[in-house]
């Protein structure tokens, strides 16, 4: 079980699936990638949680205040979990979730789609497409203008420092685990 940090939902427990590779997000990184964010900027986001695992991140985002969260993941079985965990905290009408490969759902997003003000990515340890994913998102996915793109990876993986229009904005090591943060180069919103 995973309990929820923050927000309107705290305390509330989350399922795991028994037996799946997920690998949720500790609390302290949890609590660290919501201080990263800022209240101020997660109030009425829009937000997307690639390789979601159980949903625990962006039901994190809905407890402190996003206003819809877009959950991809493309395990069933993790999918039904999210419904359930969604179900738990009473945020099944601001979610969405697509049930597909992280790749193969970028490539369904159209252009004219609403924007998104942050992204996070947490794909498995030894994920070995970033090469691959980054770019595709900067591709497909609308990110507003003070958008912030946040990937949760192994350590000893490095991400380039400026990707189009994203800018690092900072690398945050916990152990084992960075998150890494960029920003829309265009304008921050403060």
């Amino acid at each position: 079980m995973l309990r929820i940090i923050g927000g309107t939902a705290k305390g509330r427990l989350l399922k795991v699936p028994t037996g799946s590779k997920i690998r949720p997000t500790s609390d302290k990184v949890r609590e660290s990638l919501f201080n990263i964010i800022g209240p101020h900027i997660i109030k009425g986001a829009r937000f997307m949680d690639l390789f979601a695992g159980c949903g625990a991140i962006g039901i994190e985002a809905l407890s402190r205040g996003a206003e819809h969260v877009t959950f991809v993941e493309s395990n069933p079985r993790h999918v039904k979990t999210i419904l359930v965990n969604l179900e738990i905290c009473g945020f099944q009408q601001s979610a969405q979730i697509v049930c597909a490969d992280v790749l193969l759902a970028l490539n369904r997003l159209e252009p004219h789609n609403p924007s998104y003000d942050i992204l996070f990515i947490d794909p498995p340890y030894n994920y070995s497409k970033w090469k691959i994913l980054l770019p595709k998102i900067i591709i497909s996915v609308n990110i507003s203008d003070y958008g912030l793109l946040i990937a949760e990876h192994s350590s000893k993986v490095a991400l380039p420092e400026r990707m189009d229009k994203l800018a690092l904005h900072g690398n945050y090591v916990y152990g084992d685990t960075t998150l890494t943060v960029y920003r829309t180069a265009s304008r921050k919103r403060e």
